[in-house]
């Protein structure tokens, strides 16, 4: 095996592999017999994907972050990680979505970018509040 894909952190890899799978999610084709809304009739079953997908996104970059910085990080610069995390799967987001519009079978959706937007901010401060809880 190379050096070079042996130096890549085991959570960087989870989080690309869970980034391509959205991204793939993002682009095939949706088969007419996927049911279109959740059990209870009440949400559709693309926003609990997309919910899920980029929160757990958004977790998933903070934990990565949160486990690579020194423990005496100042909040200042915490801040600025989750941000970033949380910034950057809302981007990732907003290029999915754009995508759509130039697939055929898949349409572009500002509410989604929306969703995607808020699914990342959660799942962000979600995870803040977990990992940089604290200690006592």
């Amino acid at each position: 095996m190379p050096s070079s894909l042996r130096s890549v952190p085991t959570p960087y890899v989870a989080l690309g592999v869970l980034a391509v799978a959205i991204l793939i999610a993002s682009v095939i084709p949706v088969p007419s017999a996927t049911p279109q809304t959740d059990p209870t009739g009440s949400v559709a079953t693309t926003t609990l994907f997309h919910i899920a997908g980029y929160a757990t996104l958004a977790a998933g970059g903070v934990w990565t972050r949160a486990t690579r910085l020194t423990v005496n990080a100042d909040r200042q610069r915490r801040l600025v990680a989750v941000a970033s995390v949380v910034a950057a799967v809302a981007l990732f987001g907003v290029v999915t979505e754009v995508l759509q519009g130039f697939i055929p079978w898949r349409t572009f959706s500002v509410a989604e970018i929306g969703l995607n937007a808020a699914s990342a901010v959660v799942g962000g401060l979600l995870a803040t509040m977990w990992f940089y809880r604290p200690v006592e």
